[in-house]
């Protein structure tokens, strides 16, 4: 399959999307997903090559660098989406934190320790199929999918693109030595890391709830 080509569609998609929520008026979904998505991801993608030498100097080449740079891009994130006005995980923005970060730690690990040691993947194919698993965390795991199918539809290209921008530097610290090239790659690389985050989704929530924080 050609990848950049496949990149150059979702990127297409992504704009028409764009225009279609500017003329709903959901201005800062716009501004997050113009500014994020394409901005930062796109500058990350640019500069992507730089990050390993980096990380290689520090001595932080290994997972622990890896979870560090994966929660610090969360972290950016949850909080640039929240101070634009957007819906997050949580209204509370110290417990969206914690939500996030322990979710999105199982999907960044899901591929440093299997999916990238099991099947093989270019980069470009990687990055997609890694971003499509934020269809899954944002629209099938909130239940969004039941109550509007079509506009999950319509905003598959923001998840993907949004996702695809969290996951490009930490990816660089990403050893891809997998060998299995059976198309069921795609299925498991978008599926397996969200059933995994079920579970730990499920403890958290009854720890907080413990704890007294509402969720």
């Amino acid at each position: 399959m050609n990848w950049r080509m496949a990149w150059k569609i979702m990127i297409v998609w992504f704009v028409v999307v764009m225009v279609i929520l500017c003329i709903a008026g959901e201005w800062s979904v716009v501004v997050f997903g113009v500014t994020y998505g394409l901005g930062f991801g796109g500058i990350a993608y640019r500069y992507r090559r730089k990050v390993r030498p980096f990380f290689e100097r520090v001595r932080l080449n290994n997972y622990i660098g890896f979870l560090l740079l994966a929660v610090g891009i969360t972290v950016t994130e949850e909080a640039y989406c929240y101070a634009l006005g957007n819906q997050i995980a949580h209204p509370v923005l110290w417990v969206d934190f914690i939500l996030v970060t322990v979710m999105w730690s199982v999907w960044f690990s899901t591929w440093y320790f299997f999916l990238s040691r099991r099947y093989y993947f270019e980069e470009k194919e990687a990055l997609m199929v890694a971003a499509f698993a934020g269809v899954f965390y944002e629209f099938l795991g909130t239940g969004e999918v039941l109550r509007n199918p079509f506009g999950v539809i319509l905003v598959v290209p923001l998840a993907v693109v949004i996702y695809a921008a969290l996951f490009v530097l930490p990816m660089q610290l990403i050893q891809f030595t997998g060998e299995c090239t059976g198309k069921t790659k795609y299925v498991v690389g978008v599926v397996l890391p969200f059933l995994l985050t079920l579970p730990v989704a499920l403890i958290l929530y009854v720890i907080l709830s413990v704890v007294g924080v509402s969720v």
